[in-house]
């Protein structure tokens, strides 16, 4: 219980302080003239692509979970939308809720069933990792802004972030590969880390690594394996391009290079979100699209925060209200599903 109310009590500080950070110097009357210039007509288009990267993520989910139990797509909706739901949720709980949802519903160890949303968070965060340095690579251009009244500093912090972050991402995901070619030689591996450790503590590590291997099975399943790595893309690919409505939307799609969106993109997830999370990912979301819009691009900051607002209740607006259904329809309480989390997390 005091585990629950730190992360409670962590999760509110980040809140603040992002919150802070996006607020500032941005008057009441400037938010405002801001928000009620939206074009509504362009939040559709936008809400249609939030529904069409659920819809890529219950296929690859299809594919990551069928090395452990073949499951149809449909039925993985219902977990899904509810799991996502759940990041409402103090400490991303709905990666856990995902888990016992679908280990409940398909008869799947817990274990297995969160290894692969592990696996998945992996996919997630090699491709937009994969994606930032792309644009770091080939298109480091659109890092320099201060012509147009941004500031570099932020660039420079994103590609050390994202270096940093391709490094341990691989070694990972290298773990996980060697982990199911070479399984002696992982577990030798983590009994180095572990031999250290007390043995209760040594014994749950080792527990955990061996219940993981199930979940991860992906990694040889070569079909199974392409055909994750190709709706990873097309997931992010449909985020990048939910942003460019709302640019309409305010009226700031000549103001920006098209790959702004991608920015946008690669800041909030790979950034802010990973490392300030927040119950859904309130402040941490808003704080990046200000550090991008007008700390890169020079777009008042006033209308970058409104684009923030706008962005977070389009994307969670839709999760909330789909996964209402859902639970409402399968007869599921968040109140039970956060009791359960903090059982598995004991």
């Amino acid at each position: 219980m005091r585990k629950k109310y730190l992360h409670l009590l962590i999760g509110l500080i980040i809140v603040v302080l992002s919150l802070t950070y996006a607020f500032k110097d941005v008057s009441l009357k400037e938010l405002m003239s801001a928000l009620k210039s939206v074009r509504l007509f362009y939040i559709f288009p936008a809400l249609l692509m939030v529904a069409a990267s659920y819809i890529l993520r219950a296929m690859r989910w299809h594919y990551l979970i069928r090395s452990v139990k073949k499951v149809k797509t449909a039925r993985l909706f219902s977990p899904l939308m509810v799991g996502f739901m759940g990041n409402m949720l103090p400490a991303r709980a709905g990666e856990f809720i995902r888990a016992y949802l679908l280990g409940k519903k398909e008869q799947i160890s817990f274990s297995a069933s969160f290894a692969t949303i592990f696996i998945e968070r992996m996919f997630d965060m090699v491709i937009v990792l994969l994606l930032l340095v792309w644009v770091l690579l080939f298109k480091a251009e659109v890092f320099a802004s201060t012509a147009s009244g941004g500031t570099s500093k932020i660039g420079d912090m994103i590609a050390v972030f994202g270096w940093i972050s391709v490094t341990g991402c691989s070694f990972i995901f290298a773990f996980s590969a060697l982990l199911q070619y070479k399984k002696d030689w992982a577990m030798r591996c983590v009994d180095v880390f572990t031999r250290r450790l007390s043995h209760k503590w040594g014994g749950k590590i080792n527990k955990l690594v061996h219940s993981f291997s199930d979940g991860l099975k992906i990694i040889k399943d070569r079909n199974g394996f392409l055909a994750t790595v190709l709706l990873s893309f097309l997931i992010w690919s449909t985020f990048a391009v939910t942003y460019y409505p709302l640019y309409l939307a305010f009226d700031i799609d000549s103001k920006l290079p098209i790959l702004s969106s991608l920015l946008i993109l690669c800041l909030t997830v790979a950034v802010f979100i990973t490392m300030a999370p927040t119950p859904g990912f309130l402040g941490s979301f808003h704080a990046a699209c200000v550090a991008t819009l007008h700390g890169m691009f020079g777009i008042p900051k006033a209308v970058a925060l409104s684009y923030g607002i706008v962005a977070w209740l389009v994307l969670m607006g839709f999760t909330v209200v789909v996964g209402s259904i859902f639970a409402v329809k399968d007869h599921i309480s968040l109140g039970e599903l956060s009791a359960r989390k903090e059982e598995q997390t004991e």
